[in-house]
């Protein structure tokens, strides 16, 4: 695509050639797409941009500058092209993994990446809401499991006005402690609060399912892919 320029505009094509070029690097620095993608994207988002440039430029209220304005204008562009999956699903797994694992602590972390977590924490949240009245056990065993400490708010929300019967003192554990050693503590607690006498491996398999659940619902309709592995760093990561 040959753009000219009029340098008369508020928005010279030149700002735009400039914008969107530093717009795709950008994305490519933070490891959205490959080097390759580079002359598609960008010429993707010119003529997205030159396609409703009537539209996009009569909304500026000059309470910005116009390079600022335009630059947020590609940066949306280009966020809708990554979840539309044009050119990036192949990458989006991998990407999502490196930006989890990563984690939302590191400094040198992008504010894609960033957003990228903050979204996925979201998301988690709301699949776990969907697990109705399982919802704060499964809060509860997964948070075990993982070795996150369980809050007294939680476990109020577990009991659900039931009588704990000193389950309570089942909840803290040592970071040593085997698997078989938290599946031990969670028939405990399980069985003390709701009157059961289940044996461990039938909590564990309960669980299993839960998780299996929770899983195939991170990914419904998503270019997310989880596997128990990621889930588990997205479940520190949202509840450390």
């Amino acid at each position: 695509m040959r753009i000219t320029e009029n340098a008369e505009e508020v928005f010279p094509l030149q700002m735009l050639e400039k914008i969107t070029s530093i717009t795709v690097k950008n994305f490519i620095k933070a490891g959205y797409i490959g080097p390759e993608d580079y002359q598609d994207f960008t010429q993707t988002l010119k003529m997205r941009y030159l396609s409703a440039k009537e539209r996009i430029e009569g909304k500026f209220k000059s309470d910005s500058l116009p390079q600022t304005y335009m630059s947020s204008v590609i940066k949306n562009m280009m966020l809708e092209e990554l979840r539309a999956g044009k050119k990036y699903k192949e990458r989006s797994i991998e990407f999502q993994k490196a930006a989890i694992i990563k984690g939302d602590k590191d400094d040198s972390l992008s504010p894609e990446n960033r957003t990228v977590i903050e979204n996925e924490k979201k998301h988690l949240q709301k699949v776990f809401l969907t697990l109705g009245k399982d919802r704060a056990k499964v809060v509860m065993c997964c948070k075990m499991v993982w070795k996150i400490k369980v809050t007294d708010l939680e476990f109020r929300d577990y009991l659900q006005g039931r009588d704990s019967n000193g389950a309570e003192k089942y909840l803290d554990f040592d970071d040593k402690e085997q698997n078989q050693d938290i599946y031990q503590r969670l028939c405990m607690i399980t069985n003390l609060v709701e009157n059961k006498n289940n044996k461990p491996d039938a909590v564990r398999l309960w669980l299993s399912k839960k998780i299996e659940q929770v899983i195939t619902r991170l990914n419904a309709n998503r270019i997310s892919k989880y596997d128990a592995e990621t889930f588990g760093i997205l479940l520190e990561e949202t509840y450390y």
